[in-house]
């Protein structure tokens, strides 16, 4: 038997009664588990541990020939105290429940990515403002633990990034993957700082929904099957 915590990707009806819950967990990456549909209780489902982000403790034999997991135990392992809550924040947890689902879908094991991830969220959890940038800010530094990291080492004023390549290039790429020298300046700025900087750098609404635009788009060009994400639309809305 394994026991590990995890945060919660995405969770999808599989039929009447159960659902497929896909967890990164700590010690096993990726894991998409078949667990029972909770029962209602006044009036609500009791669905807490299913929602994306949520930390949580699974128990399984790992069945290699198996394409969806069940567990022994799975549990809600600490509660948030404001993601499902703050009106802001669950936007911004659901955008990054799906990004994560999709970017992180074929991960294996890696601890330092899971430890990343959640002491990332607890700082989100706890903020109390000054967390309008986060996604943004946590998206470019996950590519750190991915393989495709930008370095900013060689950015200077006026040069192109070169999103195919993650490189920064005084000359522009002959291939479309790039972006121009004013927002490619903001790349640097965000991988420099820290969470507890990110309100250094502000952000128009408009600004920042095309950042998260882009960071898609790095994305999509490093990550196979990565695709169209239907919350970038939603998560502009709520921030319009």
């Amino acid at each position: 038997m394994l026991t590990t915590p995890g945060i919660v990707l995405n969770s999808i009806r599989y039929n009447d009664t159960q659902l497929i819950v896909t967890v990164f967990t700590e010690q096993a990456g990726t894991v998409p588990f078949l667990l029972r549909r909770p029962r209602a209780r006044r009036g609500g489902l009791r669905a807490v541990g299913w929602q994306p982000l949520s930390l949580v403790e699974a128990t399984w034999q790992p069945q290699e020939r198996r394409s969806l997991q069940k567990p022994a135990e799975f549990a809600l392992l600490r509660p948030w105290t404001s993601l499902p809550f703050h009106p802001y924040k669950s936007a911004m947890s659901l955008f990054l429940g799906e990004f994560l689902y999709h970017a992180l879908h074929r991960e294996g094991e890696n601890a330092p990515l899971f430890q990343f991830m959640l002491h990332s969220l607890e700082w989100f959890d706890e903020s109390e403002a000054h967390f309008v940038n986060f996604h943004v800010v946590f998206l470019l530094h996950l590519t750190r633990f991915l393989g495709f990291y930008p370095n900013v080492d060689d950015w200077h004023e006026g040069c192109f990034f070169d999103m195919q390549n993650a490189t920064f290039t005084a000359c522009r790429p002959l291939h479309p993957h790039f972006i121009g020298p004013d927002e490619a300046a903001l790349v640097p700025k965000f991988m420099r700082m820290d969470l507890r900087k990110m309100r250094a750098v502000g952000l128009s609404g408009a600004v920042r929904s095309r950042v998260l635009a882009l960071i898609a788009d790095f994305y999509r060009l490093h990550t196979p099957e990565f695709p169209e994400l239907k919350s970038l639309g939603v998560l502009a809305e709520v921030f319009a």
